[in-house]
């Protein structure tokens, strides 16, 4: 029970695409790799971050950890035989040089029938704000409510809405999680390559201004595998290329994802995972 709690917790990171941001957030190196998609994936990985119900479409235990020049992560998930329930636990630091976040996830899935599930994410949010050289700390619990429909191994869809509910906090609403809504698909043809596709509403659930995120992965063979992307994001007015490269061997995984601004190349993201079946 503890551990499938903890697992629960590891998983719950889905975090801030903040109006003010200065870079685009992504939940890992794969979903980095292909323009920030994996709503609509089962991707151990790092979907389960974007998408609490993929827990409950995992078949096994999974252990990972994420890092990048600002941001680090790790994420326990178990659906395995033994697994009373799908669960997963995730704790993700995100650091800038006025606002740093770290939030701590559970999240708990369920199916119904072999192909829908559903998820939820409840995370503890501490936001560490940087007001004239003087640190300020603020807390929030926030939730996610998703759900997931894998019909065949070929094709799944996934719909996630952030910050479903949340505690009040005195910190300034533009740097709070933002509430919004996305959506993702995928689709694999002959079992050689994946095409991924995001979309994700403005904050406060505007759809004046969306970000669409776009991917592919090609299987080379069994075990390479190639990730090109691109994304328009809207809400920060800016456009980005993404791209990588993964080893997924029997015993570990290593991920590699490369994001670009188009127009501001110190924006420049790097992103490694390292992904443990168990």
């Amino acid at each position: 029970m503890i551990k499938k709690t903890l697992l629960v917790l590891l998983t719950s990171f889905s975090f801030v695409i903040s109006a003010t941001a200065a870079t685009v957030y992504t939940a890992g190196a794969v979903s980095t790799a292909t323009g920030g998609s994996g709503r609509g994936v089962i991707e151990p990985v790092d979907s389960i971050l974007l998408n609490p119900a993929i827990v409950s479409q995992m078949n096994s235990k999974f252990f990972s950890v994420n890092y990048s020049k600002d941001q680090w992560g790790i994420t326990i998930a178990d659906n395995g035989r033994e697994a009373l329930f799908p669960a997963a636990l995730a704790f993700v630091r995100n650091e800038s040089a006025l606002l740093s976040t770290q939030q701590l996830a559970l999240i708990l899935a369920h199916n119904f029938g072999h192909f829908f599930s559903v998820g939820l994410n409840v995370s503890l949010v501490e936001y560490d704000q940087l007001i004239t050289g003087q640190s300020k700390k603020f807390q929030q619990t926030i939730g996610q409510v998703a759900i997931a429909y894998m019909p065949t191994q070929n094709f799944g869809f996934g719909i996630v809405t952030n910050r479903a509910f949340s505690s009040e906090t005195e910190l300034a609403p533009p740097l709070q999680v933002q509430k919004t809504f996305g959506a993702g698909l995928n689709y694999t043809y002959l079992s050689f390559i994946r095409f991924r596709f995001d979309i994700e509403s403005a904050p406060e659930n505007k759809t004046n201004k969306l970000v669409y995120m776009g991917g592919i992965e090609t299987y080379m063979n069994d075990w390479i595998i190639i990730r090109l992307g691109y994304q328009n994001n809207n809400v920060v007015q800016k456009n980005y290329v993404t791209g990588g490269l993964g080893f997924a061997g029997p015993q570990f995984g290593l991920h590699y994802g490369y994001m670009q601004n188009v127009a501001e190349r110190s924006e420049d993201k790097h992103s490694i995972d390292l992904a443990i079946p168990f």
